[in-house]
């Protein structure tokens, strides 16, 4: 079992940490934030994330992001250039509970989670975050250091952008294209085309 420090704490942390120890794969070394904080479910903050050189030679060669989207996904594509240079090994982290088809592809550092759907034929790039109960079906894609929130369900061959959040519970149906930058509000419908930096919410027509 290989040894995989976690970088960034809090809630998203907490689900990443369920996941990994579920799946028997990885030890847990501990957790890096930008501010030392306690201890949780046993696991001890190892330093902040300037310290991330110094944890690579001396306590793991594999970390995981469990930042969430905060807004835009600059925070995380920052962090996922930083490992790589230190020379981090980025794992993608799918829960046990997960349906992920073997005619997929998954990019390094992505996080699928809990009951999520990954069908036949989906690309879905780096670092991005497949939350609990998401269904990403047939064809779709899915950009790098994108975020498809709890409960969405993406229709088959539906394509997402770069650095996107796809709001809770929202439906893209079949065939449409989302942009890069793009947000997508919670219980959002999307009937159409979304071009790239757009923010839409509702029934989107």
């Amino acid at each position: 079992m290989e040894d995989i420090v976690l970088v960034g704490f809090g809630g998203h942390a907490k689900s990443v940490i369920d996941s990994i120890e579920r799946g028997g794969r990885y030890r847990i070394a501990g957790f890096t934030e930008a501010h030392k904080c306690p201890e949780y479910h046993g696991y001890n903050c190892l330093g902040t994330d300037d310290e991330l050189d110094e944890i690579y030679k001396n306590t793991a060669k594999n970390a995981f992001v469990c930042i969430g989207y905060m807004g835009t996904g600059d925070a995380r594509a920052s962090l996922y250039a930083r490992l790589k240079t230190i020379g981090f090994a980025l794992p993608t982290i799918c829960d046990p509970s997960a349906v992920v088809s073997e005619a997929s592809g998954i990019g390094e550092g992505t996080f699928v989670g809990k009951n999520a759907v990954v069908n036949a034929g989906a690309a879905v790039g780096k670092m991005c975050i497949i939350n609990t109960s998401s269904v990403i079906e047939h064809e779709v894609h899915v950009g790098d250091f994108s975020h498809i929130a709890v409960g969405t369900v993406l229709c088959g061959q539906v394509r997402v952008g770069e650095r996107c959040l796809v709001g809770a519970n929202a439906t893209v149906i079949q065939g449409i294209t989302i942009g890069n930058n793009v947000i997508v509000g919670a219980g959002s419908v999307v009937l159409r085309d979304i071009q790239d930096n757009e923010k839409v919410y509702g029934v989107v027509k």
